[in-house]
This record gives structure tokens, C-alpha cells and sequence, in this order.
């Protein structure tokens, strides 16, 4: 199965090349001759060929290139890059330091006016918290994985099912910070995602039905329900709130050993009795984030507080989490000079939450843990960014172990 996704994934890409390079190449090798033949000037040729490629971009972007099929015009490629420098101390254990990377590269086709597919490769093993790979084993050759794989269907104007394994948890539900859910988590499942605007306020509601597990000798497979209703209310063109909560219901997913791909299974930290899960993980879980365009004066682009917070409805202790953040500089850093500066506080008790999905770099991603953590992101160029995120972590039981993580970004996206 993999082979054939492959072949398939890899032909799609040199269809797309090909056909476009192929044209744009012929387009060259004319405007070269007319130089030599003294027809052109060298700037007539460059103004030439700039026009002719913003032209061909311009007919990709429409699917409008005449001899390119429909679907090649109508399927678009990206990804990213990202070096990244860790080191970790962590009372008790041996400094460590880690060298690692990071590859992606996704497709996306449209398949008509309400419907998409899109598919992802990346790096990394198989745990749903990490695509890093780290540099060790004398250059082995690594492994490619399938990162996502799903179909996306517009329903209506604010009505969107996202099926398979589908991309970007922080797609599918508000997250203001990774307290509960990790960035490179893909969900696997149904969703269904709503949204209507009135006036100043833009309404939606999440929902979803996510598979964690499943077995060929028993029925109670566990799984999960996700509804989460919120509003993001505009006060002027600056200054807007967007809030949110969020329901989680777990099913079958007590007395038994969830895993994440990884090498690390839940129970970890959560309270276990007789191997398995000791408590249902049904919980109620808010969030906001509140923003300003242009605070202070205009001394900074953008600034926003947000946070989240979780509540477990089964145990009647050690079940409850929450992280206060700020964060300010550019809303979003992509381009040369921006820059964006965060600083974070959380706290999430042993069984407030499933301890295979929270942050993997705080703490590790378990549970029964407090700390800080403090980001600066700076661009060096359109899409190109360096970035910097240091952890100060402890245990809450006992207030010791106490971790500390520092880790160097560079990171290109195309």
C-alpha cells in the first residue's frame, strides 16, 4: 500500500513539473534566439519572459492553462524544512544534546467546486506527536511516512466534512496554546465544522467523531466525541475576543492503555489500576484569546492574551489544567524583520487529561506537570524563519524532577 501511494503521489508531482516547466522552457529557448539574432535587446527578453511566467502562474492559480490537464492545474504542492538544535538537563539524568530535521510535503487537488483531497508525507517514526528525526546511526537512510490523508466536502456556505486522517488539529477546534492537543497531532475520523456571520460576530461550531483505537477481537473499540460551539466578536477593526468551549467525550477508553504510535503509551503518568486507565477522560475544556492590532501606540503590529483550561469530570482529584499566555510582535511571522515574542505558564494535573496528547516538548508531553515557557520567532526572509523556545518544567507531585529544554529553529516553508 505504501508503494502504490508513492507511485502515485511522486507521478502526480512530475505530471505537475513537467507540463509547466515544459512550456515555460520552450518560451526560453525563443526569446534566447531572438537575442542572438539581434531582434531583442537582453532587458526586452527579461521584461518578456517575467510577463510570460506571471501569466502562466496567473492560469495555474485559474486551472485556465490551455494543454495542462484540469486536474494537474487544479492540484497544488507545499511543505516545509526545519534544523533544529535541542538540548535537554534533566535533574537526575545526563545533559543531552540533538541534532534533528524535519521534512514535509503535502498535495492538495480540487476535485470540483465543493470538494478537495489532500495528502502529506513527512518525516519522523510513528509517533502522532513528532515528524523530527534526529541525526544519529551513521547516516542511515530514515523513513517517509504517510503524515495525513483525507477528503474535504463543502456542504453549504459555512458547512465543511473533513474525513480520513485529517490535517491540522488546530483546524478542527480552537486552540489557543498546545496544553491539551500537541501541533503535529492529525486526528483520525469525521468532522464537521460550522460557521455563520453576523454583523460583528462570527459564530461556529466544531464537532467531531475520532477513532483512538481499534481491535479485530474486540467490539469496544475506544474513540472519542469533540463539540466545541465559540464566537469571535470584532469590537472595532483592532480589537476582537474569540472564545470557545469545548466538550470531549471518551469512549471505551477506561480500563484500557491508549498509545500514541510512539514509543509512549498513555498510563505514563495517569493513574492506572490493574494495567489499564483508572477514569473516564470526559471533560469540559474553554478557551479565549483576546486581541489587539496596533497596541501602545502602534509600537507593536499586534499583542494577544489567551488561555485555556480543562476539567475532568470522573476523578475527584488531580483533575484539572490550565496555561496563561501573551504573546506580541507580528500576528504571524513571514516575511524579513518580523518577529513575534511569547511567554506561556501551565498547569495540568495527573489525570485532568489523556497524557499522549498534550506538547511533547513540555515535560515530554505528560501530564502532572507545571512550568514555563518562553518563544521568539524572527523572520529572515519571506517564508524562512528562525526561532527560539525554552522550557522550564517540574512535576507537580513533590515539585520535583525539574527539566529543562532549550531548542534552535531554522525553518523554510514553500
Amino acid at each position: 500500500m505504501r508503494k502504490i501511494f508513492f507511485v502515485l503521489f511522486f507521478g502526480i508531482l512530475s505530471a505537475f513539473l513537467n507540463s509547466s516547466l515544459l512550456f515555460a522552457g520552450e518560451i526560453d529557448i525563443l526569446v534566447d534566439k531572438l537575442v542572438d539574432k539581434g531582434i531583442l535587446s537582453s532587458g526586452e527578453a527579461q521584461v518578456i519572459l517575467t510577463e510570460t511566467k506571471e501569466e502562466i502562474r496567473k492560469d495555474l492559480a485559474k486551472g485556465t492553462l490551455e494543454g495542462l490537464p484540469k486536474w494537474v492545474q487544479n492540484t497544488k504542492l507545499n511543505g516545509d524544512f526545519r534544523l533544529r538544535y535541542q538540548w535537554e538537563d534533566k535533574l537526575g539524568s545526563e545533559e543531552r544534546h540533538r541534532s534533528r530535521y524535519r521534512f514535509r510535503l503535502g498535495l492538495e487537488s480540487k476535485v470540483n467546486d465543493t470538494m478537495k483531497v489532500a495528502a502529506g508525507l513527512a518525516t519522523g517514526g510513528d509517533d502522532a506527536r513528532s515528524t523530527n528525526q534526529t541525526m544519529d546511526d551513521g547516516f542511515s537512510t530514515e523513513d517517509i511516512k504517510l503524515d495525513y490523508a483525507y477528503a474535504q466536502f463543502v456542504a453549504a456556505p459555512g458547512v465543511t466534512f473533513k474525513a480520513g486522517k485529517i490535517k491540522g488539529i488546530k483546524k478542527l477546534i480552537f486552540r489557543p496554546s498546545d496544553l491539551l492537543w500537541d501541533s503535529d497531532i492529525n486526528p483520525e475520523g469525521v468532522s464537521i465544522l460550522l460557521s455563520k456571520r453576523e454583523n460583528n460576530t462570527d459564530w461556529f461550531m466544531n464537532t467531531g467523531v475520532w477513532i483512538l483505537d481499534e481491535s479485530s477481537s474486540d467490539t469496544s473499540d475506544s474513540f472519542m466525541w469533540v463539540v466545541q460551539p465559540g464566537m469571535k466578536y470584532s469590537f472595532n477593526k483592532s480589537t476582537c475576543l474569540k472564545i470557545a468551549v469545548a466538550g470531549y467525550f471518551f469512549e471505551n477508553i477506561k480500563g484500557t492503555s491508549l498509545n500514541n504510535g510512539g514509543s509512549k503509551s498513555s498510563g505514563y503518568y495517569n493513574t492506572l489500576e490493574r494495567g489499564g486507565l483508572k477514569y473516564d477522560y470526559n471533560s469540559v475544556a474553554p478557551s479565549f484569546e483576546f486581541g489587539i492590532k496596533k497596541p501602545l501606540g502602534g509600537l507593536v503590529p499586534y499583542l494577544a492574551i489567551f488561555g485555556d483550561y480543562v476539567y475532568n469530570m470522573d476523578p475527584s482529584e488531580k483533575n484539572k489544567g490550565y496555561l496563561g499566555g501573551i504573546k506580541f510582535g507580528a500576528k504571524k511571522v513571514k516575511d524579513w524583520r518580523q518577529w513575534q515574542a511569547k511567554y506561556m505558564y501551565r498547569h495540568l494535573e495527573k489525570d485532568a487529561w489523556i497524557d499522549i496528547f498534550p506538547d511533547s516538548d513540555a515535560y515530554s508531553g505528560y501530564t502532572d506537570t507545571k512550568g514555563h515557557e518562553v518563544a521568539f520567532t524572527y523572520g529572515l526572509g519571506k517564508n524562512a524563519t528562525l526561532g527560539f523556545d525554552y522550557y522550564y518544567m517540574t512535576r507537580i507531585t513533590g515539585d520535583s524532577n525539574r527539566k529543562h529544554v532549550v531548542q534552535v529553529d531554522w525553518q523554510v516553508k514553500f
